[in-house]
């Protein structure tokens, strides 16, 4: 289980759950092909990160928008590869 303020940086990359509005309908629960979220106190948590895939369905198919997936984007820039300018 996640214990929140964790400082693990992987821990703000994991599917956010925004505990205030979730409904706790189960509807992600349901959804996550690989059991990463569960039930903690009536609502809906990512119990085993070391399991989530970033699927994103969950996110998809919250009823409430409590679920956020944050990304990472990256551009490739042409030419030299070690230029990060």
């Amino acid at each position: 289980m996640v214990e929140e303020g964790a400082d693990d940086m992987t821990s703000e990359w994991m599917p956010q759950i925004d505990q205030t509005r979730c409904t706790g309908c189960g509807d992600c629960i349901s959804v996550c092909p690989t059991g990463a979220l569960g039930w903690q106190n009536d609502k809906a948590a990512l119990i085993h990160p070391d399991l989530c895939t970033y699927c994103a369905m969950c996110e998809a198919v919250c009823p409430v928008s409590a679920i956020e997936l944050p990304y990472l984007i990256c551009i490739k820039r042409e030419g030299n590869s070690t230029d990060l300018s």
